[in-house]
């Protein structure tokens, strides 16, 4: 019995040692699946490790290439020079292509498709030079796949080895788009006239230079210039604002275009002056049959701040070619000259007419510019002189006053009537000097005449007056220095102004006009009846007198219809309450005639012809002033 106990406390030892072994077992197991997990752990951290290591390492070394090129949008490439293979490309193809890099990869030719087809010629042009040169750059047009067209510049370096053989092209290609745009609108701004489009000066004389040379190769293919300028175009930029005078400036270069051929060139040269260069022409005449067309374009009003305005243009014509200075350096410069000189002809001839140069206009020119040298020193040198030709009374037959007019005793060339002297002063600054000089010489002369004569009556002095003295802002403050000067009564003074410069008139023009007025100085509308629309100004302004042109009087007994347009005038004059002298007066029955139509006054050859001072005062030195 004591046995059995002590064999089953044994074994009941036996199974808690086994059950305490188990649980040491599993302990154990379970601490080795941990170690075996942290085993895997520490070999995945390693390998992540050694990958990070190795993708640093990679990093470093592409760093001074790779990296830098990946990050430029330019495209970096090379390839084989036989086959085309790319070598190397970055990843820049979006921004300059719009294409992706697979796209060249997978197509070895796309760079030679996509190409501009008029730039395809010049491309391999330029990759055939590469093989000589060793070097290329070209700029060219290529095609997104949108269709967009974009411009680029490539680069080209070829590489040989030590043998010369090629063995690769690299190259870099440039989107220049954006810079082609700015370089083109700066090239066309250079050569165009920024108001209306056309081509500018510079542009115009690199076509006339090509004419030259085209003439030089064929003597058939001639050219000729017309030069334009716009009358009146002063009163217009004055009256109206420089804005409406630009918007003028841009519709009648339209209308200029559509008279043109599609091979000639419409230039304008700065403010109102135009040039048209036509090719391909054999005669004057078809140069002059342009000019017609012009002139017939501009008939038709054209619309300026909602009113119609009527304007012209005088046109200078020339043929190319026929020149002695065909060959001078200067030849296209001396052509524009010459086009000038017979357009300025045919603005002082007739405004909105045309004129062919001569050579004689040339020879005239520089005689006028030698002129022009000479008046400035005319005045201090005491070379003028005044005449005065009487004004007669046709009612009265009697002497009623004078009108002072220049004449230049020249050193060499002996006395100048104004027609020879007086449009070339008006041209430059001179013709202030010479009026204010025969006004105060005038007027000083008719206070003697009126102190020496009393009992002949109320004399009066007629004075030319041009637009530069208009322009003038002490005009004002010198017409009362010299009537003070001279002591001569407001009254007795007539200043005459030309029809032609009321064309240019403006708003200030006629505020000065008012101020001589309203010095009892009477204002005489002189040339009536020569102009565009003369009734207009009779609107615009009370003149006092109205001097009918002689080339009214001219045929006025010969002609019944002549007769009707002065009676209609003079018949207006006196609705206006304005007197009426009739020029140019050269026979008895023009003087008959006008005297029946109830014209005031008559001044011309058929009484007197301008007369010295000294002339003068023996006429009125007469008992008997009445006129047989």
């Amino acid at each position: 019995m004591a046995q059995e106990n002590s064999i089953s406390t044994y074994l009941v030892s036996l199974e808690e040692l086994a059950t305490e072994n188990s649980q040491t077992l599993d302990q154990a197991k379970e601490n080795l699946q941990q170690l075996i997990r942290h085993i895997e752990h520490l070999t995945q951290t390693n390998i992540q490790l050694s990958e990070d290591i190795g993708h640093c390492q990679e990093t470093i070394e592409q760093t001074p290439l790779d990296r830098i090129l990946g990050s430029i949008d330019d495209v970096v490439w090379s390839i084989l020079p036989q086959t085309r293979e790319i070598l190397y490309l970055n990843h820049a193809t979006q921004t300059v292509y719009g294409r992706p890099t697979t796209d060249f990869l997978e197509n070895w030719n796309l760079w030679q498709e996509i190409i501009h087809e008029d730039d395809r010629q010049r491309v391999e042009e330029s990759q055939q030079l590469l093989y000589e040169t060793g070097r290329q750059e070209i700029e060219y047009r290529i095609y997104w796949p949108d269709g967009s067209i974009h411009w680029i510049r490539v680069r080209s370096h070829l590489i040989r080895d030590d043998q010369g053989n090629s063995i690769r092209i690299d190259g870099i290609t440039t989107e220049i788009s954006e810079q082609t745009e700015i370089n083109d609108q700066l090239r066309y701004d250079a050569l165009h006239d920024r108001l209306t489009k056309l081509p500018n000066r510079t542009l115009l004389m690199d076509r006339i230079e090509q004419a030259f040379k085209r003439f030089e190769r064929d003597e058939n293919r001639r050219f000729a210039l017309l030069f334009l300028d716009l009358d009146g175009f002063k009163s217009i930029n004055d009256n109206m604002g420089h804005p409406t005078g630009d918007q003028l400036l841009k519709k009648v270069s339209d209308r200029f275009s559509k008279c043109l051929r599609s091979e000639d060139t419409l230039a304008r040269l700065g403010g109102d002056e135009f040039v048209i260069l036509l090719e391909n022409v054999t005669e004057v005449e078809q140069a002059m049959t342009i000019a017609d067309r012009i002139h017939e374009s501009l008939r038709e009003p054209i619309f300026l701040q909602n009113e119609e305005t009527v304007i012209s243009v005088s046109i200078g014509i020339i043929l190319g070619g026929e020149q002695p200075f065909c060959n001078d350096p200067d030849r296209v410069a001396e052509l524009l000259r010459d086009a000038d000189t017979a357009m300025y002809r045919a603005k002082r001839r007739a405004p909105g007419t045309s004129e062919v140069f001569e050579p004689s206009m040339h020879t005239s020119t520089i005689q006028r510019l030698q002129v022009a040298n000479e008046l400035d020193q005319a005045v201090e040198r005491q070379e003028l002189m005044v005449y005065y030709q009487p004004i007669v009374s046709l009612s009265s037959d009697r002497i009623d006053g004078f009108e002072a007019l220049v004449r230049w005793q020249h050193q060499e060339r002996g006395l100048l009537s104004p027609s020879d002297f007086i449009p070339i002063a008006e041209q430059t600054k001179a013709i202030l000097k010479i009026d204010q000089w025969v006004l105060r010489h005038a007027c000083r002369q008719l206070v003697l005449w009126q102190q020496q004569f009393p009992n002949i009556g109320p004399l009066s002095m007629s004075v030319n007056l041009s637009s530069k003295n208009l322009d003038q802002p002490g005009l004002i403050e010198s017409l009362d220095d010299i009537l003070a000067e001279t002591r001569l009564d407001g009254t007795s003074l007539k200043l005459e102004i030309t029809e032609s410069l009321m064309m240019e008139q403006t708003k200030t023009t006629f505020e000065i006009l008012e101020q001589i007025k309203e010095r009892n100085i009477e204002i005489c509308l002189d040339d009536f009846g020569t102009g565009y629309s003369s009734l207009s100004y009779l609107d615009c302004f009370s003149f006092n007198i109205l001097k009918l042109d002689r080339s009214f009087i001219k045929r006025l007994a010969g002609e019944e219809e002549r007769c009707e347009i002065v009676e209609a005038i003079v018949n207006l004059a006196i609705t206006l309450n304005m007197k009426v002298v009739a020029e140019g007066v050269e026979t008895d029955g023009q003087r008959d005639k006008l005297k029946a139509l109830n014209c005031n006054y008559g001044q011309g050859y058929e009484f007197f012809p301008p007369l010295n001072s000294e002339e003068v005062t023996r006429l009125l030195q007469q008992q008997n002033t009445t006129i047989n």
